[in-house]
């Protein structure tokens, strides 16, 4: 679904305030907070469209999100964005959908009261039958392993493999990692998702306290929320405030190369020069060609890991042939060549069980790169991989007369900042950025990923250029 732009016309020279480079959600932020403060504002991006992964489509007569559906409520600035575009009432909570856990073959109910899936509480129901006896025997010793056991854990799956065992590793913790964040937790350090973890270990004793304590400091209230229509509405939302301001949303238009001058910076594209006072990049490392004549960005470019990959396929089902059934979502412990989350958008958003009607249910599966087969040759082939994926993590007969419509959507998706050695990337770039006289940079690959995380980073980028 193309969200409005303007269409990429043969100009002499564009000379504006701002330049930027990606018109995904951070440069969209970004670039509406210079326009508001007065700046004109040109955005250069190389897609059709506008707003990376924040994006729509159409299936079976419904409006839907092709990526990110919910954003996380952790420091207010993406529902404070959603309200200053006017949005704010559209603002919803998800419905109390089950959530299960696919382990030995099974579907389970995920045990309540867990902290990234890591028990809190022993005694909690369900627990056993996830762990399995022998498996929750072992957990049950982090209550008597003295505070120490595992303070020198090279990573949070090393933390919580010494302290409860193997089994909440894979079966609780690995699969809320891979689901949520795109990591394993071999790849995480014990207190990147949980900071003053190893404070709270070391004065409670035990690590399900130490959570507990973690979980009691936790801001009350729904950790997601969503728009009533889907998050692409912010998308559309934004480039219609940009056009009001002024800017110059240039889509299908690649950088070609971006160079500074004694007193502008000068990005070249296929339909004329824009020249500005300030650059902000907001498309990640592996598409910078155009800074070759900026040596050190350069250089850091070529050391940044590569972007990776996921897909998401989208059914629309026939309820009535469809068996009962609970419409849980669920996190798969080892994916293998499946899926390794399934949502179910349908019973999760209540915005669009209305839409669908009783007729239809809308599910939602992820996938690790390089399972689902690319190209139109492969569709019909890829909804019945989604099917039997869906049908085996739901418990349920998917008949192949049951599927209305199906859509696949590839997303390159930056490499974690979370990811081990991350941390340092991340303090070169923002030195060197910092380094060049009227640049900044932004964008998933450098904030981390979700809206939640973009959004603020993206305003304080625009706001350290606004001040030179």
């Amino acid at each position: 679904m193309n969200h409005p732009t303007t269409p990429a016309q043969r100009h002499s020279s564009i000379d504006v305030d701002l330049t930027v480079v990606g018109g995904g959600l951070a440069g969209l932020v970004a670039a509406r907070e210079a326009a508001r403060e007065g700046a004109r504002v040109a955005i250069i991006e190389s897609a059709p469209d506008v707003g990376g992964l924040v994006g729509a489509h159409q299936l079976d007569g419904l409006t839907l999100d092709s990526g990110a559906e919910s954003f996380a409520t952790r420091g207010g600035s993406v529902a404070a964005l959603i309200e200053n575009v006017g949005l704010g009432a559209d603002i919803v909570l998800p419905a109390r959908v089950p959530a299960r856990v696919h382990a030995g073959g099974r579907s389970l109910p995920m045990p309540s009261t867990g902290v990234l899936g890591i028990p809190t509480d022993f005694e909690v129901p369900g627990l056993a039958e996830v762990l399995g006896d022998e498996g929750l025997a072992r957990a049950r010793q982090d209550v008597t392993l003295p505070a120490s056991t595992g303070a020198q854990a090279s990573s949070l799956a090393d933390l919580v493999r010494t302290r409860m065992g193997g089994a909440v590793v894979d079966r609780l913790l690995r699969p809320v990692v891979r689901g949520v964040h795109s990591l394993e937790p071999e790849d995480l350090g014990a207190e990147d998702l949980l900071p003053g973890l190893g404070d709270r270990l070391a004065e409670t004793g035990s690590l399900a306290a130490a959570l507990a304590r973690h979980r009691a400091a936790a801001p009350a209230g729904s950790a997601v929320q969503g728009l009533s229509g889907g998050i692409h509405r912010l998308i559309a939302a934004l480039t219609r405030d940009l056009h009001r301001l002024g800017a110059h949303v240039l889509t299908g238009t690649p950088c070609r190369s971006l160079q500074t001058t004694t007193t502008a910076w000068i990005a070249d594209t296929a339909t004329g020069p824009v020249r500005s006072a300030r650059v902000l990049v907001a498309c990640p490392p592996d598409t910078w060609d155009f800074l070759s004549r900026l040596p050190d960005l350069s250089a850091l470019a070529a050391r940044w890991p590569g972007p990776t990959g996921a897909d998401l396929i989208t059914l629309v089902l026939d309820a009535a042939q469809l068996p009962d059934h609970a419409g849980a979502g669920v996190l798969v412990a080892d994916p293998g060549q499946g899926a390794k989350a399934l949502t179910y958008a349908s019973a999760k958003w209540e915005w669009l069980a209305r839409q669908a009607g009783p007729d239809r249910v809308v599910i939602r599966l992820s996938y690790a790169a390089g399972i689902i087969e690319p190209g139109p040759v492969h569709s019909e082939r890829r909804a019945a991989q989604a099917a039997a994926d869906a049908a085996r993590l739901l418990g349920i007969d998917i008949t192949p007369g049951a599927i209305r419509a199906h859509a696949h959507h590839h997303h390159r998706m930056p490499h974690p900042v979370l990811g081990r050695g991350m941390s340092a990337q991340v303090s070169n770039v923002r030195r060197l950025s910092a380094a060049t006289p009227g640049l900044e940079v932004a964008g998933a690959w450098l904030a981390g990923t979700g809206l939640a995380a973009v959004v603020p980073d993206a305003r304080a980028a625009a706001q350290r250029l606004l001040s030179i």
